[in-house]
């Protein structure tokens, strides 16, 4: 028991909340003021007497280590010394006891119904029970869990619970097995599933569920921002693919990537997302609009002063609304509160329960190369409908396709595409011109000039053979080949093959080696596409202008790269 009633104390910064909120008055620091025994913090080292419940002997400690040992040996408000409670005041209170004393009658009978009495076994072999242990034993037993019958018993800390600060709960109760089951189909062992929640941040194997490729990350990560594959990674944000299927579950009819080529007075910016019914603007804006990153080209200062030139853009042609939409984390409460709290809950008349925001969410999580093979092997086998459903522009399904091809996702050929696309084309008149590469027809080479940004003469002068190709695609940095629409239908197939190989043998993309891995492909292209590379850095670094370009994505070795023709040279000498 406490003898000591009140103790005197100085004020100091650390404490001076703490007493106050106790209804205590301040009067300045370092003062002396008097304070109640029992409105002491735990940590403090005021010196209080007192008398053991035990033993009656009267002792002088400080009050942090009265707390300790209260905590250790308290029972019913009482104050028992190491000695007594050696001396059998803990081998009395056992922990079948201690939970009848200490719960509800609901809660003791439900914890005590956990008891393993299989497993909780004595070094004699003999079965325990509650009332063989002390309530403050340092050794864990077995507790089962009463919900789930297929969750596995687990080892529980008996001095940790009774002392305040362990948690006898299931943990496989709260693991993503039953909280967050749509990510399991990203572990690498399924086993995982039952041992973390979704908020934790241990590493552990998982996988890409559509290209197989496998890294270590945190379950948190998975939960909040999707698996990010390095492989087959389509590089569409988390937060636009989110923020798309929530304009989708609304059938908004939005335009994403907003250009000049769909509306003039845009020029030089792009816009995320517009919606012509109510004439608005929505951004969605990452970290990098927020804090500096130099992951980007550009300085905060920049990326900030481009923001606000946007808008003032916009709003100087007339756009009504313009709604910045904060997405600096891609985690799916973050960007449905950002939702929430903006103006469209009232500018496009929806409830939050209107929106399933789990489905945005896996939506966020999805690979928008793995939906366009998807759709093309469905038997869509027209880049422009792909476009259409998908609101990407032709020429990135392309892309898409292309890639998805050398993942044997899907059988797109990009040569049989192209003269597929021209032969079905007819009735074009003299001046119409045709791209070899693409099989796109225009009416005029100033249609021409003007979508890839290339001279008129130049493409005339391809067309008049007085050149052999006239600019470069902004895709797949092919060298255009051109030629006047009635004269390509006088030719055949292998005729226009011929034109093609011929361009191609005289400007020979060259072959490259990792010597890393010894990997070989057709083109740095092909490569930079394979380990998500600039093809110009590799090209450097096959001109003995770089060490090396990039990471190997499981080994993290630094990847060499050499011309194959050079590296055969260098075998042979």
């Amino acid at each position: 028991m406490l003898i000591t009633k009140t103790v005197l104390i100085n004020w100091n910064s650390k404490i001076k909340k703490w007493y106050e909120e106790k209804g205590y008055i301040f009067t300045k620091m370092g003062d002396e003021f008097k304070v109640k025994v029992e409105d002491l913090t735990d940590g403090s080292h005021a010196r209080i007497n007192g008398k053991c419940d035990g033993c009656g002997k009267e002792y002088d400690i400080e009050w942090r280590e009265y707390i300790r040992q209260y905590k250790k040996h308290g029972r019913e408000g009482k104050y028992y010394c190491n000695v007594c409670a050696k001396n059998g005041y803990e081998k009395s209170n056992n922990f079948e006891e201690w939970c009848c004393e200490r719960l509800t009658k609901k809660e003791a009978d439900k914890l005590l119904e956990r008891w393993c009495y299989k497993l909780n076994i004595d070094k004699n072999g003999e079965i325990l029970s509650p009332n063989d242990i002390s309530h403050g034993t340092d050794e864990k037993y077995w507790f089962g869990c009463l919900d789930n019958s297929k969750h596995l018993p687990e080892l529980k800390d008996i001095h940790s619970y009774t002392g305040g600060n362990g948690d006898f709960s299931c943990n496989q109760c709260k693991s993503i097995s039953v909280t967050h089951p749509h990510l399991i189909k990203w572990l690498v062992n399924e086993d995982d599933a039952l041992k973390y929640s979704y908020g934790s941040k241990v590493k552990i194997p998982m996988k890409c569920i559509d290209c197989g490729y496998e890294k270590e990350m945190g379950l948190d990560v998975l939960s909040r921002a999707g698996f990010g594959c390095p492989k087959c990674s389509d590089g569409v944000s988390y937060p636009e693919k989110f923020f798309f299927n929530f304009l989708e579950q609304l059938k908004v009819n939005f335009t994403p990537q907003l250009s000049k080529k769909i509306l003039k007075w845009v020029n030089t910016y792009r816009y995320d997302n517009y919606i012509e019914d109510i004439n608005c603007i929505i951004e969605t804006h990452g970290l990098f609009h927020y804090e500096e990153n130099h992951a980007w080209n550009n300085t905060l200062d920049k990326t900030q002063e481009n923001d606000f030139n946007k808008e003032w853009h916009a709003r100087k042609n007339k756009v009504k609304n313009y709604i910045i939409l904060d997405c600096r984390k891609s985690d799916m409460r973050w960007i449905k509160n950002s939702i929430m709290l903006s103006r469209l809950p009232k500018l496009l008349n929806f409830k939050e329960e209107d929106i399933d925001w789990l489905k945005c969410h896996e939506a966020g999580c999805k690979n928008v190369i793995k939906e366009a093979c998807n759709l093309w092997n469905s038997g869509i086998e027209s880049t422009l409908a792909i476009s259409k459903q998908l609101k990407i522009h032709s020429s990135t399904v392309c892309k898409y396709l292309k890639k998805g091809a050398i993942l044997n996702w899907c059988d797109y050929d990009v040569e049989k595409e192209r003269r597929k696309g021209a032969l079905a084309m007819q009735g074009f008149n003299w001046r119409s011109i045709i791209c070899l590469n693409t099989m796109e027809i225009f009416e005029s080479t100033a249609n021409a000039s003007i979508k890839y940004d290339i001279l008129a003469s130049n493409i005339h002068g391809c067309c008049k053979n007085k050149r052999r190709f006239a600019g470069r695609h902004p895709t797949t940095d092919e060298r255009m080949i051109w030629m006047y629409y009635n004269k390509f239908l006088e030719k055949t197939n292998e005729e226009i093959e011929e034109i093609i190989n011929n361009i191609k043998n005289h400007y020979k993309i060259k072959q490259v080696i990792c010597l890393t891995t010894n990997e070989i492909f057709n083109s740095a292209v092909d490569a930079g596409i394979v380990y998500n590379l600039d093809k110009n850095y590799i090209g450097d670094c096959c001109r003995y202008k770089r060490n090396s370009v990039g990471k190997h994505p499981d080994t993290k070795e630094r990847l060499k790269w050499m011309y194959y023709e050079d590296y055969i040279k260098l075998q042979n000498t």
